[in-house]
């Protein structure tokens, strides 16, 4: 009976010593900001401080320089944004939209080259990440290559069918090639997905210049 107890015992000690290491290691993974907490309202500037403060309170947890990096993006600060964002890839390799983002910045900055390889690897791991395949199709389109262009857009929109900048994106480069209806289609499926904003502004002016076109 004793001896029966005593293996009771010796099972409960075990089970204990598993439940807390894995406990244990749950907990040293990053902590995560509570990002959530934020206002939408707040103000570049209070917003910027606010971001600040968790990045010292929490200095492994990759989204808040991701969010810091969007802020100085916002602002027109592009170093600031530049450090952000290669500091959240730094935390997370994996964090696309940080890529994605840092590719864009580079791209606005005279680095084209950088900003097309940075977008090239992340569609080698993930070939449905519309919004790089929209920016490389942007980036094309910038360089003249409106037939790559235009690969590239409809790639981005098989992978996410409401990806309303790449349809205006591709309405832009059919526009470009002289197709006109098929470019309005593109603008028209534009404002089935965003009726505010402006990527839905843009599809309008584009509209009307196309019914103007169309009307000659």
């Amino acid at each position: 009976m004793f001896r029966g107890l005593r293996l009771i015992a010796v099972f409960i000690v075990l089970a204990l010593a598993v439940y807390i290491t894995l406990s244990g290691c749950a907990s040293f993974g990053p902590k995560r900001a509570p990002l959530a907490s934020l206002p939408d309202s707040t103000d570049a500037d209070t917003m910027t401080q606010a971001l600040e403060a968790m990045a010292l309170d929490y200095p492994e947890d990759a989204n808040v320089f991701f969010a810091q990096g969007n802020t100085y993006y916002d602002q027109a600060i592009p170093d600031q944004a530049r450090q952000n964002y290669e500091k959240a890839i730094a935390l997370d390799p994996n964090m696309s939209k940080a890529r994605v983002n840092l590719a864009m910045l580079l791209a606005e900055t005279g680095e084209s080259d950088s900003a097309r390889v940075m977008l090239e690897g992340v569609v080698k791991n993930d070939p449905k990440d519309s919004r790089a395949l929209t920016n490389l199709g942007m980036l094309c389109y910038n360089l003249k290559d409106v037939d790559t262009a235009v690969k590239y857009y409809s790639m981005a929109i098989q992978a996410d069918p409401k990806n309303p900048e790449a349809h205006y994106n591709l309405g832009v480069a059919f526009g470009e090639a002289g197709l006109v209806l098929e470019a309005m289609r593109e603008w028209n499926t534009v404002l089935e997905l965003v009726t505010e904003g402006d990527t839905a502004q843009r599809a309008r002016l584009a509209l009307e210049r196309a019914d103007g076109v169309l009307a000659k």
